[in-house]
């Protein structure tokens, strides 16, 4: 298979908005809700957790398939076959044609391709997710955190030795990739200046809030 053929079916699965599926099944659009956001956090907040932890892990999946699957192909097998193979696949969320290129943030679809990328690093990342959260509050800022910690985590791993699999252009193009999710963030930034960016609640404090 050609490259860009791979490259295409990658951002093709990444256009499938499972949040749209899900709410439209539903009877609802995820775009006129909440946040407008068609990802699982919206999701969630419209029609429960339930739902929005199966959009989550619809999502991550889409990012991680076409890493495991597509990469088997020889020609996508080098410095930043696999890497390019995963910015494929989150573009395709972000910036679907399906949607007029008006996708999600493409923090989940990261994650999948991501752990398939390397698993180890991926898991660091999420964990920098986390505790980014607990410190700020901010879904927004843990994300991007992600999203920048994912391509660090990587660059150490190759400097220090620990893995020589991860090549300056792969790290690069995963750079590159936090770059645009950042920028995806922008209006969230622009909310937590004004102080108008609701804040993580523990469950706990949500049951005091209903």
């Amino acid at each position: 298979m050609h490259p860009l053929i791979s490259l295409l079916i990658a951002y093709a699965i990444g256009c499938i908005s499972f949040a749209l599926i899900v709410t439209r099944a539903k009877g609802v659009d995820i775009r006129g809700f909440g946040s407008g956001n068609p990802g699982a956090t919206n999701v969630g907040r419209l029609l429960g957790s339930g739902w929005g932890r199966l959009v989550l892990m619809l999502d991550v999946a889409k990012g991680a398939v076409p890493v495991l699957v597509l990469s088997l192909d020889p020609p996508l097998v080098g410095a930043a076959g696999r890497p390019l193979l995963a910015a494929a696949a989150v573009l395709g969320h972000i910036y679907p044609v399906t949607q007029r290129f008006a996708g999600g943030k493409g923090v989940a679809t990261l994650i999948g391709a991501c752990l398939a990328l390397d698993p180890i690093v991926a898991v660091l990342a999420v964990g920098t997710h986390y505790l980014v959260r607990a410190v700020t509050g901010y879904v927004s800022v843990a994300s991007v955190a992600l999203a920048w910690s994912f391509p660090l985590g990587l660059l150490v791993a190759r400097v220090s030795g620990w893995s020589e699999d991860h090549s300056p252009e792969g790290i690069a193009v995963m750079s590159g990739l936090a770059l645009v999710i950042t920028l995806r963030h922008a209006a969230n930034f622009g909310r937590i200046r004004a102080g108008t960016e609701s804040r993580h609640k523990h469950p706990k404090q949500d049951e005091e809030v209903r």
